[in-house]
């Protein structure tokens, strides 16, 4: 008799596994740590919306005075003094090597300390690569801005300001490059466009523009003033009588002029010009500029100097194309000889000329005419007026800045990946049997051994050595050689004087201690500014020998003696941390003291107070910019200069936020040194 089976006894078997569902969203992932770390709670939520609010407030602001108000030719064209500051010309290739030996020496410990990423390859291969690619693009496919002229027999007034155009200018330029000239006609419709001038513009043309931007703005400020005192309106009502004779007063004193563009008819007359060959004031090219807007095209024939000559009745503003503002620069020269013995070029002081767009040099001798120089293009009285727009700022300042370090930067990375990879080949040219970690062992060896000689080497490589190497003349170092020399001294001068001072602070000789303990307290109860002042003027005046030393020399002995005072209470303060029970097992081994001191407690104390250590060295790295008060030029004195000259007048916060940045990343290397020596396990404390 058949039987018929209940499935549910049937066991049945799935061999396909079930499917992993993903876990929530919310749950890993970064959503997950945007939860965790910045929504976690009402008030996280509020305190992330209100950061995150200011951050992005302050970094649009940074980001548009950046691209837009900055003016970077105070870095771009003296990234040499801030560098180096007046270092002899002839010994600058010292410099340029002692760069290439650091790059060199940093590859090798990272190779033996550390690895490097793929992704950290690729993106620092990207980068050197970007340096070269973007100037390139930005020079094809980004024009120049255009320069305004004013030409004409008007004076133009606003205010107490009068200016009168300038018909005879000055202009450098290279062979085969184009001049073009026309009159600005979309610029002088009315005083709405004119007002939207943004470019290079004379002090006229300058006068012009603020002239109708001042004009526009009090009659807009008339109308909100007439609108708030109308008396049907809301905003009548809210007024105090106060507010309300206040507004009437002010309305009794504007007064708004008639449209800029009519008074000084502009670009209603025709202008001619003339354009001379600057060196035999030659003309290349004349013609009339008519409201029309036709234009005018030149092709230099030779590098130099060229004038343009205008004159016509009215006011013209003209549009070029090609003339561009420079700076002028004064050096001296030497007699140079040739082979034969003739002189080839006098002694004395020459001028230079830069043109800030492209950095052409010319220095042929400014024309004259009838004995007096013509009126030049200089940065001075022809700077950027009005809001810069963004590709202006990629053609004028970051291009030109990239073409100015791309090539030190290329160079940097070559020493950097040799050294990198020397380091590597050494360990594995290692024989097959030696152990991975001996192998390690020989290559931080090596790279101990070369970061130990580096300062030595950059100081000897600066400074010279007789008989080897000439001496350079210490009162030219200047720039961040000059900050990073006095650091590095005052670093590795002061550590083993502050360790002794430390030792003999806790030393059991009355006179040794009392002695460390006075020299502590006496320079820690004094400002850094103090120990500078005595090292540069009272101590020639205790011994008048000591007045031939340089002053970087009194600077260095100055930083090093005020801070192996600090240094001395940061060790102490490690050897304190020590249990007193290793010094007993020290002696019970019969260890001697120095024994016991060299190699138990010190070597222990330094571990521990790594952090308080590296904290005082980047301290001291920024304290260098004191020097600048005793007439170093170290970073901080660089930039005092340069923004007193003519040319970069006003100009403070550009210079001082680049040395800003320079500050900032020398900082952080320092840190994150620490923080990478500290992880090793150096900096842990031991449990006893």
């Amino acid at each position: 008799m058949a039987t018929t089976l209940d499935p549910r006894d049937i066991t049945t078997v799935a061999y396909d596994e079930p499917p992993i569902k993903p876990p929530p969203r919310l749950a890993v992932g970064p959503l997950a740590w945007v939860r965790d770390n910045l929504f976690s709670s009402i008030f996280n939520s509020i305190l992330t919306i209100i950061s995150g609010a200011l951050l992005i407030s302050l970094i649009t602001s940074f980001f548009t005075f950046v691209t837009t108000q900055a003016n970077w030719y105070v870095v771009i064209y003296n990234i040499r003094q801030f560098m180096i500051g007046r270092f002899q010309a002839e010994y600058e290739w010292r410099l340029q090597v002692m760069l290439l030996v650091i790059a060199f020496v940093i590859g090798v410990a990272v190779a033996a300390w550390a690895r490097v990423s793929r992704l950290f390859v690729i993106a620092a291969v990207a980068v050197i690569a970007l340096a070269f690619i973007i100037p390139a693009a930005i020079n094809t496919y980004v024009p120049l801005p255009p320069m305004y002229l004013t030409a004409g027999d008007g004076e133009l007034t606003s205010g107490s300001a009068t200016v009168t155009p300038i018909n005879t200018f000055g202009f450098i330029g290279a062979a085969g490059e184009d001049i073009r000239l026309e009159l600005a006609t979309d610029l002088s419709q009315d005083d709405q466009t004119l007002r939207t001038l943004h470019s290079f513009a004379d002090n006229a043309a300058n006068l012009l523009r603020a002239a109708a931007e001042t004009r526009l703005t009090n009659q807009a400020r008339l109308a909100e003033i007439n609108r708030l005192l109308a008396e049907d309106t809301p905003a009548f009502r809210t007024l105090t009588d106060n507010q309300r004779a206040a507004l009437e007063t002010e309305l009794g004193r504007l007064q708004i002029p008639e449209p800029v563009t009519e008074t000084a008819a502009l670009n209603q007359n025709p202008v001619t010009f003339r354009i001379l060959r600057g060196s035999t004031l030659e003309p290349l090219l004349e013609g009339t500029l008519e409201p029309d807007g036709r234009s005018y095209l030149l092709t230099l024939p030779e590098s130099g100097w060229y004038v343009l000559e205008t004159s016509g009745a009215g006011i013209g503003l003209i549009e070029s194309e090609g003339i561009y503002p420079h700076l002028e620069r004064s050096y001296s020269r030497s007699e140079e000889l040739n082979a034969a013995g003739e002189v080839i070029s006098q002694a004395g002081r020459y001028s230079q000329y830069v043109r800030l767009t492209d950095g052409f040099i010319t220095e042929e001798v400014r024309p004259q005419i009838e004995g007096t120089p013509v009126p030049m293009a200089g940065i001075i009285d022809n700077q950027y007026r009005g809001d810069r727009t963004f590709s202006d700022y990629l053609r004028l300042y970051l291009a030109p800045f990239l073409d100015v370090i791309n090539e030190a930067l290329l160079l940097v990375g070559i020493s950097f990946a040799v050294g990198y990879a020397g380091i590597t080949l050494v360990n594995r040219a290692a024989p097959p049997e030696a152990k991975k970690r001996n192998r390690r062992a020989v290559a931080q060896r090596i790279s101990s051994w070369l970061l130990g000689a580096l300062p030595f080497v950059m100081f000897i490589l600066a400074y010279g050595i007789g008989g080897v190497l000439p001496i350079t003349d210490t009162r030219r170092w200047g720039g961040l050689l000059l900050t990073i020399m006095l650091t590095m001294v005052g670093i590795i001068a002061s550590f083993p004087l502050g360790v002794l001072l430390a030792l003999g602070r806790r030393s059991k000789l009355p006179v040794v201690s009392t002695v460390s303990t006075l020299y502590i307290e006496f320079v820690r109860g004094v400002p850094l500014i103090t120990v500078l002042f005595m090292a540069q003027l009272l101590v020639p005046l205790v011994n008048p020998a000591l007045a031939e030393v340089d002053n970087v020399f009194r600077a260095m002995v100055g930083i090093t003696l005020f801070s192996a005072a600090y240094l001395a209470e940061n060790v102490r303060g490690g050897l304190q941390a020590i249990p007193h029970g290793q010094e007993e097992a020290a002696k019970a081994v019969g260890l001697a003291g120095w024994q016991i001191t060299l190699f138990i407690t010190l070597p222990q104390a330094l571990r521990y107070v790594i952090p308080a250590l590296v904290g005082q060295f980047i301290s001291l790295f920024k304290d260098t910019s004191l020097v600048a008060i005793v007439g170093l030029i170290d970073l901080t004195g660089i930039t005092q200069a340069t923004v007193a000259q003519t040319e970069f007048l006003g100009l403070r916060r550009e210079g001082y936020l680049f040395i800003g940045i320079i500050y900032f990343v020398f900082s952080y290397v320092m840190a994150a040194i620490s923080r990478r020596l500290e992880a090793s396990g150096s900096g842990a404390a031991r449990r006893v």
